[in-house]
């Protein structure tokens, strides 16, 4: 079998992407490591890009040169976990992030979702308020919204969303906690830390409604810091018994020279 190490890629290219050559290469030697039951195929999940998977084999590749598939085994087993570790991060940023795009939920960014809902109701004045109110606003807005702008009320579908949105900016979005700070232009000591306070609460709201997944996702990474500090250690082990008896078979190939000469 030809040494894994000599499988390392030239780089990547300045753009960031793999040469298709590197990873047309990559995935001919991967495949052979596979067929000798060296390792398994990486779990990439839909949305991930198995390109960063395999630039984050390649370096840990060039940084231990592994040599053979015990080596090849265990530096690919470090590279599976710190894979996985990144995709529990992403899941709990992406989480937190849900939350805060749903309406329904405490830690829900109001103003946010009055900025997503005016462009909408600009952008798609027929369908906007039936198919993305209650993804964007609470419920007492949209019924704010309703009483104050019954469809009925005027000519064309355009003038009412022009008055939904017109409300929006002047009216609703104005009113909502924070917004006002968060505009640089009107910035001062006193909003400046209004501003500080409210981000602090929305970031405590957050923490709170997160701590299950905050909790599982620490509990996560320190399996995974474990794992990769365990796969280390047996590397470095791996390599060190190597050059042992490397280093036994030259000392005594040199001792067995030596004995026939005096003999």
């Amino acid at each position: 079998m030809r040494k894994h190490n000599r499988y390392l890629p030239p780089a990547l290219k300045p753009t960031g992407r793999l040469n298709n050559s590197v990873v047309s290469h990559r995935r001919r030697k991967r495949s052979n490591a596979q067929t000798h039951g060296v390792f398994a195929e990486p779990l990439i999940l839909p949305g991930e890009d198995p390109r960063e998977f395999e630039a984050l084999h390649a370096a840990l590749i060039k940084e231990w040169t592994p040599s053979g598939p015990s080596e090849q085994s265990l530096v690919y087993g470090i590279a599976d976990a710190m894979w996985r570790k990144r995709r529990s991060q992403e899941f709990v940023q992406a989480k937190a992030i849900s939350n805060s795009m749903r309406p329904d939920h405490p830690a829900f960014d109001e103003t946010r979702g009055l900025i997503s809902f005016g462009y909408l109701m600009c952008r798609k004045p027929e369908t906007a308020f039936v198919e993305y109110a209650s993804q964007y606003l609470r419920a007492d807005k949209i019924r704010y919204l309703n009483q104050k702008f019954p469809r009925q009320n005027f000519e064309s579908i355009v003038e009412w969303a022009v008055a939904v949105a017109e409300e929006i900016k002047s009216d609703l979005l104005p009113g909502t906690p924070g917004f006002a700070a968060l505009d640089p232009d009107r910035l001062d000591p006193a909003t400046e830390a209004l501003r500080t306070d409210i981000i602090k609460m929305h970031s405590f709201i957050t923490t709170i409604h997160m701590r299950e997944f905050l909790d599982d996702d620490l509990e996560q990474q320190e399996r995974l810091d474990k794992r990769i500090a365990r796969l280390i250690d047996d590397l470095i082990e791996t390599k060190t018994r190597k050059q042992v008896l490397r280093q036994t078979s030259v000392d005594d190939k040199t001792n067995n020279r030596g004995h026939k000469g005096r003999s």
